[in-house]
């Protein structure tokens, strides 16, 4: 009997040394750099999918091409195993970035960094996986769908559509509406020339300087604005709500949570 629960311990413990081989991680300390350039005189319309990694988009009214510098990271042995392109179709460009890697990793995972400079009069659509993305100096209407990571926008001036799933939202300098749908992480607004409509799960809202009115939907958070011109409408789960300098003010729902209202122009008014 001790001898066949010997050997059961043995071979146990050599298919848990099995499992450690075959889950042993790669590494993506494999780099490698490309450039793609498009004419963009004919374009009206710059549409980003991109997958893991960092991506920067850089408008500017001093070029006529579409830029791309690409960083690319993956496992020595599938260094091919990625999409890089920048194609035309009609008045619409299209840059894919993604990895097709899979498996444990040791450090960081395969992804490409880009960085994109474009004719600022374009139209912007990004669909971006994880990673950091930062948006700058877009003359025209942006539009945004972002899965995890930081992202910054700043400079647009065509109104601003942001669908997130997670992570801090920074947003400053815009002209035109903004509409934001966010599931967590902290958002941050500051001077905005036209309407803002939020809709967030979790996180806190800091709002200064918008022009128009505000609508918030709030799940859990504290909710801090300041010098609403127009009319702020506020639903919220729980947090504090703290509002000062404001057209006018409608709560529909404060749930818990602190409430601070100062200089409200116009009505305030409290439904719950």
């Amino acid at each position: 009997m001790k001898l066949a629960q010997a050997l059961l311990f043995i071979s146990g413990a050599t298919f848990l040394s099995g499992c450690i081989v075959v889950a042993n991680p790669s590494h993506a300390n494999y780099h490698s750099q490309q450039e793609l350039i498009l004419d963009a005189k004919m374009l009206k319309v710059l549409d980003v999918e991109a997958g893991a990694g960092s991506l920067v988009i850089s408008g500017s009214e001093h070029v006529t091409e579409i830029t791309v510098v690409a960083d690319i990271y993956t496992e020595n042995s599938d260094a091919d195993d990625f999409e890089l392109s920048l194609t035309e179709s009609g008045q619409r460009a299209t840059l894919v970035a993604k990895i097709n890697s899979s498996g444990f990793w040791l450090g960081d995972s395969p992804h490409i960094d880009i960085k994109v400079t474009m004719p600022s009069h374009l139209m912007l659509q990004v669909d971006d996986g994880s990673g950091a993305l930062n948006i700058s100096n877009i003359a025209s209407a942006v539009a945004v769908k972002d899965g995890s990571g930081e992202l910054t926008i700043k400079g647009i001036k065509g109104g601003l559509e942001i669908n997130d799933g997670s992570g801090g939202l920074y947003v400053s300098e815009i002209i035109g509406n903004i509409t934001i749908v966010d599931g967590s992480g902290e958002i941050e607004i500051n001077e905005v020339n036209g309407n803002l409509d939020i809709n967030d799960g979790s996180g806190s809202i800091f709002v200064k300087a918008v022009s128009g009115s505000a609508n918030i939907e709030d799940g859990s958070g504290d909710l801090t604005l300041r010098k609403v011109d127009g009319l702020v409408t506020i639903n919220d789960g729980s947090g504090d709500i703290d509002v000062e300098q404001a057209g006018a003010l409608k709560i529909i729902e404060s749930g818990s949570g602190g409430l601070r209202v100062k200089k409200v122009k116009g009505g305030f008014e409290i439904d719950s």
